[in-house]
């Protein structure tokens, strides 16, 4: 999923989801999401960001829409690297999968990056990030944008039928003609989060 735009982020960025409904964005809306790291001294610095329907909408998805969150950012700036702490907090405007109401769905996202200095950008995965030296600024946008998109539940249920789920499963009772010494059988096939699936194939289609 390595698609970059590079008058958006300033770094090459994984995963990307914005890019694969569309390239468009709002540059006034994301810009609000930079951090100035050129003259930043060797240090720790605390931001902090706040975000609505106007952050959804710069996107030009569908996937999410609505919402409104508050992002903590700590920096971490050292002569090789520059680690950043971050904590989302919020609520996202989902649809029921079996009622079609809409309703508030609150999440709450961990995560770190880490960028090491080097002499081009390059997005190596698992929230690792090689960093131009020259770059000015840091556009965490993406990032938070794709964080709160991977929160997005698999099945979407209201509030009340959730209980319902949970209520049910308790009751569920699973029969086997299994041994109890015989273990499950393997597989080799790796198990793919459908979300991912559905965005890969949008991607693709482009």
């Amino acid at each position: 999923m390595k698609k970059v735009n590079a008058s958006l982020v300033v770094s090459k960025k994984l995963p990307n989801f914005a890019f694969l409904f569309s390239s468009k964005v709002d540059m006034k809306v994301l810009e609000a999401f930079q951090i100035p790291i050129i003259a930043l001294e060797d240090k720790s610095y605390h931001y902090a960001f706040s975000g609505d329907d106007a952050f959804f909408a710069a996107f030009e998805q569908d996937w999410v829409e609505k919402g409104r969150f508050e992002v903590s950012v700590d920096l971490t700036k050292s002569a090789l690297m520059i680690q950043v702490q971050m904590k989302i907090t919020g609520t996202i405007e989902l649809i029921c999968d079996r009622s079609l109401e809409a309703f508030d769905y609150p999440f709450e996202v961990n995560e770190k990056l880490i960028f090491k200095y080097s002499d081009h950008s390059e997005d190596l995965g698992d929230n690792l990030f090689l960093l131009d030296r020259k770059e000015p600024k840091l556009n965490l946008s993406q990032d938070i944008f794709d964080f709160i998109a991977l929160e997005v539940p698999m099945k979407k249920l209201h509030p009340r039928f959730s209980e319902e789920e949970e209520i049910a499963s308790e009751d569920v009772f699973i029969y086997t003609t299994a041994r109890a010494d015989e273990k499950p059988a393997s597989t080799t096939e790796e198990v793919i989060d459908p979300r991912w699936a559905a965005l890969q194939k949008l991607k693709d289609l482009k």
